[in-house]
């Protein structure tokens, strides 16, 4: 029953995907999106393409490959590849020219924040396609 939930609710999320990218890439989720649990972050993350912005407004995408592998790209520069792993309820990723962050993600249903394990701040809002 739990995995039908899970299901239902990503399938949700999916089908309420905005098409546009996040404005303010580092405001904090609403009081109404929630927490993810670590399977829901795979479910919801991996395999599919988060859009958003840098704090210069630079459009950028990030792929989450089942197995491990992470993709970015910025703009106007090259490909880096990197690793994510879930443990928990957060997600890491490391790039070696980026360094590591590690997230515990928030919903809505259209949007996902990504929020520093520690600080818990908001290190990016992603659009997921």
């Amino acid at each position: 029953m739990t995995k039908l939930i899970t299901a239902l609710s990503v399938s949700i999320f999916l089908a309420g995907c905005s098409t546009g990218l996040p404005k303010d890439a580092h405001s904090p989720a609403p009081p109404n999106a929630k927490q993810l649990s670590g399977e829901e972050i795979q479910q919801v993350l991996v395999g599919h393409e988060l859009q958003s912005r840098t704090e210069k407004g630079e459009r950028f995408w990030q792929t989450l490959s089942p197995g491990g592998a992470a993709v970015i790209k910025i703009s106007n520069y090259s490909e880096v590849k990197g690793n994510w792993t879930v443990a928990g309820d957060v997600i890491c990723v490391t790039y070696k020219e980026y360094g590591k962050e590690c997230n515990t993600v928030r919903s809505d249903g259209v949007s996902v924040w990504l929020i520093d394990e520690n600080k818990k701040t908001t290190n990016n809002v992603f659009s997921v396609h």
